[in-house]
């Protein structure tokens, strides 16, 4: 199996759904799931940023007219367009998206499917001005017509970058890793808990020593397991940022492809 990487970079003003995540340079999206047809396209994204972020999303989102940049490019006529915001916190939105257009000639998952065809697995992440993709497909398929085609479909305003067509690496490592795997059970359910009653808001809505009462365990002990959970976050936050998956900031590469 190999990996293909590629960014798209958006200058502001050429994508309304994009300009959000230029203008909210904390806002961040990526995908739990994604699958496409060659004219049809569903995903699940989840989306994550400050609270002033995710309003000014929900905002857009409710506003949204069907053609909001979801599949990494611009200016689709939109034939069909459901969206829904299945759950909130607040730090992220969960969001549904299905989509046809009357022309997929410029719309990467479309493209993908049209190319790669069956056995591609796709992920997407959107921050600041860059929309970067992913895909694990195998070693004999050639990304050489979807990456031509991808390139003159792009619009002015748009640029692509290739960062890796390798090995798989951030799918081994990372890809499919869950949002708690490696914290305990007793630490997750007290972070979720201090998070719940309002424990790390400014000002707090409660005390550790409230919180602990309420979870009706010794006030240390609820300390000691938010002290665990929180350097569990901190070290997955510096490892994902710091590490050697693309979504990153990977150096841009020239590929044969």
């Amino acid at each position: 199996m190999r990996e293909f990487v590629f960014t798209i970079d958006y200058e502001e003003g050429i994508d309304p759904g994009m300009d959000l995540f230029i203008s909210h340079s904390n806002l961040h999206a990526r995908t739990m799931a994604i699958q496409a047809t060659t004219d049809s396209m569903w995903r699940l994204d989840r989306i994550t940023g400050s609270s002033s972020a995710l309003d000014a999303y929900d905002a857009y989102h409710s506003n949204m007219d069907g053609d909001d940049g979801s599949d990494g490019v611009c200016g689709d006529v939109v034939r069909e367009h459901t969206s829904e915001i299945l759950a909130k916190s607040q730090t992220s939105r969960l969001v549904y998206t299905y989509r046809k257009v009357a022309d997929p000639g410029r719309s990467i998952p479309y493209l993908a499917a049209k190319y790669i065809g069956d056995g591609l697995l796709m992920h997407a992440e959107r921050r600041g001005q860059q929309y970067r993709w992913r895909f694990l497909l195998d070693d004999e398929t050639a990304v050489g017509p979807m990456y031509d085609t991808v390139s003159e479909a792009l619009p002015d305003g748009l640029s692509l970058r290739v960062q890796r067509l390798s090995e798989p690496e951030c799918w081994i490592d990372k890809g499919i890793e869950t949002p708690q795997e490696g914290l305990a059970p007793k630490q997750q359910a007290a972070l979720e808990a201090a998070v719940e009653h309002g424990y790390y808001q400014t000002p707090r809505e409660h005390t550790a020593q409230e919180l602990s009462e309420k979870l009706d365990i010794p006030n240390s002990t609820l300390q000691y397991r938010l002290s665990r959970a929180e350097a569990w976050l901190a070290n997955r936050f510096v490892s994902n940022a710091l590490g050697a998956e693309p979504e990153t900031q990977p150096e841009d590469v020239e590929v044969t492809l």
